[in-house]
């Protein structure tokens, strides 16, 4: 954020997924927030859309969690460049700081932020439950929420819904959409 502050004379935060997560954990922090006319949240990781992420959470998961679920995760490209670009094997205890991390997302109190924020997320993303997303942007003060309908050739997660490698019929529209939000900051 100092960079940010250094380089230009607006400051807006884009996140994405659990980027999304972090921007939000540091937005209540006035210094480290110090300039920032607004946030934009594609894809916010509130939660996990899978019925069993509640286990992450338990006591001394870290240990016996990999037992059960293997030490590694690992999933197939849907193309080249993403194969290219995204890390397609990680250790399994690599969610574990994500977890804590929305954890303490969730205890925060989103009716005290006092920055400006755009929500950009599809209600059908498998990755992230929607409906947290939909009640930390009903919560935050002063918040717009856009959700685009993924359509096909675009990410069949509806988790990356914009840019080139799995979402490209929705770039376009959420650049164009983004920058006239970002106009409208005063």
């Amino acid at each position: 954020m100092a960079a940010a502050r250094a380089a230009g004379d607006r400051i807006v935060v884009l996140s994405t997924s659990t980027g999304g997560t972090l921007v939000t954990a540091l937005a209540q922090d006035a210094e480290i927030m110090a300039g920032t006319e607004g946030l934009i949240f594609v894809s916010p990781n509130y939660a996990l859309n899978n019925p069993l992420a509640p286990l992450l959470s338990w006591p001394a998961a870290r240990h016996w969690m990999p037992m059960l679920a293997g030490e590694r995760r690992s999933f197939e490209p849907m193309n080249a460049d993403h194969g290219k670009y995204w890390t397609t094997e990680y250790p399994s205890t690599a969610v574990f700081p994500m977890v804590g991390l929305i954890d303490a997302v969730a205890e925060m109190d989103h009716g005290a932020h006092n920055i400006t924020a755009l929500f950009w997320y599809a209600k059908a993303d498998a990755v992230v439950r929607a409906d947290v997303t939909d009640t930390v942007a009903a919560a935050w003060p002063d918040s717009t929420v856009v959700t685009p309908v993924m359509g096909p050739g675009d990410d069949p997660f509806a988790h990356v819904i914009a840019g080139d490698i799995l979402s490209p019929g929705q770039t376009d529209a959420a650049v164009a959409g983004m920058l006239d939000w970002i106009r409208g900051l005063d």
